[in-house]
């Protein structure tokens, strides 16, 4: 059984864009060599982040991340134990909205693609729901 956590942060008002793709580097290799997966999506200096994968890693990772000075104001949207994990395929897909016009269109597309194609037990979970609805508040500017 998997273990998840959805939480949403504020960006420290400094953090370049070079930083966060380093970070999400680093996150990539982290998170494959502890079988974590995970989205995060970025926009308005504001993060929303999924984090999968056996619970004792999960814990511990979460833990790091709310001490990560780059970020604030980190609050849990939901934490769980789960069937299926949603994001399988990816160490740590990343979605950023930085204000290109036609990337973001691209990236809130795919978004809708990976939302709209989910299985129907991802689409009936908890989990699933809380991810949908907090990433579609966040880019509701868009």
């Amino acid at each position: 059984m998997s273990y998840s956590i959805i939480y949403q942060s504020k960006a420290q008002d400094n953090l370049k864009i070079t930083e966060i793709d380093n970070m999400l580097l680093k996150a990539k290799r982290f998170n494959k060599e502890h079988n974590i997966t995970g989205c995060i999506v970025y926009h308005d200096d504001r993060f929303i982040q999924i984090i999968e994968g056996e619970k004792p890693e999960i814990i511990n990772l979460y833990a790091k991340i709310k001490d990560d000075k780059r970020h604030f104001d980190v609050m849990t949207l939901s934490e769980t134990a789960t069937n299926q994990t949603l994001w399988d395929d990816w160490s740590m897909a990343f979605y950023k909205f930085t204000g290109d016009a036609l990337r973001d269109q691209n990236n809130r597309m795919l978004l809708e693609v990976y939302f709209e194609s989910a299985n129907q037990q991802q689409q009936s979970s908890k989990v699933f729901k809380t991810l949908k609805q907090s990433v579609l508040q966040l880019l509701n500017t868009i």
